[in-house]
């Protein structure tokens, strides 16, 4: 037994904090749903409890192998498709921290809840950006790469900062005095402005890249999704603070809520053009017969970045209080829903036979298979 765990930890990678996110957001969906269905808001809270125990597995396991085995764990640095999950780790630390604000306040001492949340929210600000300054400077001096290796998954450790964003918006009203609240909704602005610059930088460049390099294969068609989790995180954070901040940018507030609605309507209607593609691209593999598409882990991408377009239209919803963009959002959950429950699946199928577990290749392999580039010494 001693053994097992010693074999799994050791080949535990950040990209199982995946798996965190993705539970993570279906149940703050399901919790806070805008067309209110009986038993939903039960099935939020499961949720929410299955996400705080993968969570402390994962981190446990991750932890283990950083204990005993170091080596292993260090060379994630060199390897440029495990570095860029933790951006994963970051993300899943803000989802988790989120959760507790959204549901757990309901649950629990709300002063608690409070606190629990905004002590988690602040370590996944210190993992973002430790993320979003590392990943790339890596890149830049380490890593060997070309054009035909630009993929969305690029995205994993810049977007951490805009999630973390995201989620801090709601917990502005909860820093003590109106210097303190002004002060965080500086900091959620400039991290929402790190990442934006970096998404649209990095969105260039693959877009280049499906341009001019030809077809992305089978194994890397979940990757395409990527792109629309900053979108719908950016659409969080304008159609949130105008709701926040009123206290203290007074008359200020309502050109925010103009510039919030213009902004995260433009960004809704780019979300939906992207959904569209990473559709028919997604169909275009589905229904050629030549076409394999292996399960790993990187099949959490067809939920998170989902998720958080659905988040972001539900957090329209609530700034302009628009039954469309309540409808919109609930066609959207149910549409994910269906991807969370096929990839939840096949998830718990790789845990039980072991072949997400262990690796019983003679070879090394990288633990993100849609991302094979080299690393120069």
């Amino acid at each position: 037994m001693v053994s097992k765990l010693s074999a799994i930890s050791r080949q535990f990678g950040t990209n199982w904090f995946t798996v965190v996110m993705g539970i993570g957001i279906i149940s703050a969906l399901t919790y806070t749903s805008p067309i209110p269905i009986p038993g939903l808001k039960s099935i939020g809270i499961a949720f929410f409890l299955l996400a705080n125990v993968v969570f402390i597995l994962a981190l446990s396991l991750w932890l283990l192998r950083w204990i005993y085995h170091t080596e292993e764990a260090l060379k994630d640095f060199s390897d440029p498709g495990k570095i860029l999950f933790y951006g994963a780790l970051a993300m899943s630390i803000s989802v988790i921290g989120n959760n507790y604000l959204v549901i757990a306040s309901h649950l629990i001492v709300p002063s608690t809840a409070i606190l629990i949340s905004k002590t988690i929210w602040l370590c996944g600000v210190i993992v973002a950006l430790f993320t979003v300054v590392i990943v790339p400077y890596l890149l830049f001096v380490s890593h060997q790469v070309s054009l035909e290796d630009t993929h969305a998954s690029w995205l994993i450790p810049v977007v951490p900062p805009i999630v973390a964003a995201a989620t801090g918006a709601k917990l502005i009203p909860y820093w003590g005095n109106l210097s303190w609240q002004f002060f965080f909704t500086i900091l959620i602005l400039a991290m929402f402005g790190m990442t934006f610059f970096l998404f649209i930088m990095i969105s260039s460049l693959y877009f280049s890249r499906l341009i001019y390099s030809g077809k992305i294969t089978a194994s890397f068609v979940p990757s395409i999704w990527i792109v629309i989790g900053p979108i719908g995180m950016s659409m969080t954070i304008f159609s949130t603070l105008p709701l926040v901040t009123q206290p203290f940018l007074g008359t200020f507030n309502s050109g925010l809520h103009a510039l919030g609605m213009i902004f995260a309507i433009s960004m809704w209607g780019v979300g939906i053009w992207w959904i569209v593609i990473a559709s028919l691209y997604s169909l275009l593999h589905f229904t050629k017969k030549e076409s394999k598409f292996p399960f790993s882990l990187g099949w959490w991408s067809y939920v998170f970045p989902l998720g958080s377009f659905t988040v972001g239209t539900y957090a329209l919803n609530d700034l302009l209080g628009n039954s469309f963009f309540a409808i919109a959002g609930f066609l959207q959950f149910i549409a994910l829903i269906a991807f969370f429950s096929l990839v939840l699946t096949k998830t718990l199928i790789g845990i039980f036979d072991g072949s997400l577990l262990i690796n019983k290749s003679p070879k090394p392999i990288s633990l993100l298979p849609f991302y094979p580039i080299s690393s120069r010494n």
